[in-house]
């Protein structure tokens, strides 16, 4: 133990250090005492970088520019040893495939006096010399149809060159120009790791291939040639899914789905997308009778090109991730049986790009949507009458703006790992109307859209969420979220439309208060029944704070408290909603509620059961804490105020 410890001083810059151990006696036991004396530690007063050799010639200076080791540093093993990593990753950069970390020695000579060191930096005299060589490129191999049965195959493979890129057994599956486009590196270039590792990340990016694998030979004494072994993933798949849904407003049935897809649908590796989604659901245990059944269908196709379709010209050759561009079509009828329906119909056409491994762009320059309300009850159109707000937000309209989201997310980092602290932002801006609403000032009210009967929505809206994950140790973590929303009509619209509203409530919202139950503000609808349509506001502050670790297997605990709640920006009749407006008393309108859960991680998945129930309640424009009320051997306090939340991943 004693020479551990020295060692570890030494590699710590403490060359003179002194360790002595103490051995005490006792009688049925012993202690050992380690004296350290450190001495001062040693600092370094020059770096020298020998010119002798012709591989430091040609990189030198590079080299000493991004150079780790400093003056005046204190000497540290492990400062050199990444030193010596990093100079590795940089030669391999500039062409010396054959180089390696292990050719590299530092020598320290500490006579310098006045507790200093000078180190040099040699070579091995092991080095081979193809280790100082720097190699090209001679061919770039690329086997688009890889197997490794057909790699046994005796059959001489055909051979086909397209922009220089040498195709073997090329059968047409997915166009040459979409691989060389996407390989960042050219024949007659010189070896580069990064470009390797950057064109199997591309290459895997495309989401036709099983596998992808680089490798390189040698050509010559002074070139390379690299082959690339593709292994596509089966073009179609289709994927069924039935499952039994219980929500917290109470409603349960059944949910089906289906999923079509085609990875390389015009043999540019296009992926294709086609989902239906349909549930039937009852409300059990409500104040309604008979009981309200809905049920949703929901059709959506999508189109994802690895390239961007725009009438700019981009160069994105060497970045590392490619951009896409989307273009969606979906329908949506949404049924409360003898109550209301509501359609839409949705078009999208945008692009999304990743800036990095933690950075994540989307921009649907255009975003159409169109909302209908039909097959409304006499009860649903009193309701409709008593509330301006919902009635506007409900009205027949044409919704065609731009949509923009932003998101960071530290765990995607490559040095996640190492990090107890991770951060992940959302950020989102959602316009409509305002490009209609200046063509038709500039064109006067005649050609206004209004008077082809066709009510137009112009609104603003944005939604922040923030959140913080700590690791407490390997398996357990503390997360918090701050989620701020609001959303402003203006212009041509009087209230923002109804399903772009914020609602709060549910698994993955305030889980002690049923799915979009809360708000807005304090108004609580006593006489018609907030069941007939959801609560929603154009206002959301919610915050949640949890507590994860693991119990047994792969079953997890988790405590949490969640807040927050939805408010009216603009009341259109104060009388209709009291308390739903937003105001400077906004604190006391916040819901709170706390509660555990139990999750079985099975990796691939997530499900969690959450049970919770409410500490504080808006229900007046007063501090409604109802902490004394908690009284868990009381049926009427457990049936009231216990909520069950089951749902599929962690809530944030």
């Amino acid at each position: 133990m004693s020479n551990r410890l020295n060692n570890y001083l030494i590699n710590n810059g403490y060359f003179r250090s002194e360790v002595e151990a103490t051995i005490k006696k006792r009688k049925k036991s012993g202690q050992v005492i380690y004296t350290i004396k450190t001495g001062p530690a040693y600092k370094i007063r020059e770096v020298i970088y020998p010119k002798t050799d012709s591989l430091y010639e040609q990189v030198i200076d590079d080299i000493i520019a991004e150079s780790i080791i400093k003056k005046g540093n204190r000497y540290k093993l492990s400062d050199l040893e990444k030193e010596q990593k990093r100079i590795e990753n940089y030669l391999e950069n500039k062409g010396f495939y054959y180089f390696d970390d292990n050719y590299l020695l530092y020598k320290a000579d500490s006579s310098a006096g006045n507790y200093e060191v000078d180190l040099t930096l040699t070579l091995s005299k092991d080095t081979p010399s193809k280790a100082k060589q720097i190699f090209t490129l001679k061919d770039v191999e690329v086997n688009p149809d890889y197997s490794i049965s057909n790699d046994t195959l005796s059959t001489k493979p055909e051979q086909q060159y397209y922009d220089n890129y040498l195709f073997i057994n090329e059968n047409g599956y997915v166009r040459p120009e979409i691989l060389t486009r996407t390989i960042v590196f050219d024949p007659k270039d010189h070896y580069s790791e990064i470009a390797t590792s950057r064109t199997r990340e591309r290459l895997m990016a495309l989401g036709i291939y099983k596998f992808v694998n680089l490798k390189y030979k040698m050509a010559d004494s002074a070139r390379l040639t690299s082959q690339i072994f593709l292994t596509p993933l089966p073009k179609k798949s289709l994927r069924l899914d039935l499952q039994a849904i219980s929500k917290s407003n109470n409603f349960v049935g059944p949910s089906f789905s289906a999923s079509y897809q085609n990875r390389n649908s015009f043999r540019g590796a296009e992926l294709f997308q086609l989902k239906l989604n349909t549930s039937y659901e009852i409300q059990i245990g409500g104040q309604n009778n008979p009981p309200l059944t809905a049920y949703e269908l929901n059709l959506e196709g999508s189109l994802t090109i690895p390239r961007l379709i725009s009438p700019l010209n981009f160069n994105y050759h060497n970045v590392r991730f490619i951009p896409s561009t989307i273009m969606s079509v979906g329908i949506r009828l949404q049924r409360r049986i003898n109550v209301f329906q509501i359609n839409s119909f949705e078009a999208k056409y945008g692009y999304q790009w990743q800036e990095s491994l933690t950075k994540k762009h989307r921009l649907f320059p255009v975003n159409f949507s169109f909302v209908q309300l039909s097959k409304s009850s006499n009860e649903f159109e009193q309701r409709l009458e008593l509330d301006p707000n919902l009635k506007n937000s409900l009205q027949d309209q044409f919704i065609a703006g731009l949509l923009y989201d932003y998101t960071l997310n530290t765990k995607n980092a490559e040095d996640a790992n190492e990090k107890r602290n991770h951060f992940y932002f959302s950020g989102s801006l959602d316009t409509s109307g305002n490009l209609i609403n200046l063509i038709e000032n500039t064109l006067g009210d005649d050609e206004s859209l209004n008077n082809t009967g066709i009510t137009y929505s112009q609104y603003t809206k944005v939604q922040l969420d923030f959140r913080y994950y700590r690791k407490l140790s390997s398996k357990k973590e503390l997360a918090a979220r701050l989620l701020i929303g609001g959303a402003k009509a203006y212009g041509n619209a009087s209230e923002v439309p109804f399903i772009k509203q914020f609602s709060a409530g549910g698994s993955n919202s305030v889980r002690a208060f049923r799915a979009r139950s809360l708000g807005p503000g304090s108004f609580i609808d006593s006489e018609t029944g907030a069941s007939l349509v959801d609560n929603t506001g154009n206002i959301k502050i919610e915050s949640s704070m949890e507590y994860r670790s693991p119990i047994i297997g792969v079953l997890e605990g988790a405590v949490f408290v969640d807040a927050g709640n939805v408010w009216l920006w603009d009341q259109q009749d104060p009388d209709e909603k009291p308390g739903g407006q937003f105001s400077t008393n906004f604190i006391n309108e916040i819901a709170v509620g706390t509660g555990a859960g139990l999750r079985l991680n099975f990796s691939f998945f997530i499900l969690r059961f959450d049970l919770a129930f409410p500490l504080k309640k808006p229900e007046d424009s007063g501090v409604n804490w109802v902490v004394d009320k908690i009284d868990p051997s009381s049926r009427g306090w457990r049936k009231d105020n216990l909520l069950l939340n089951i749902a599929i991943g962690y809530p944030f």
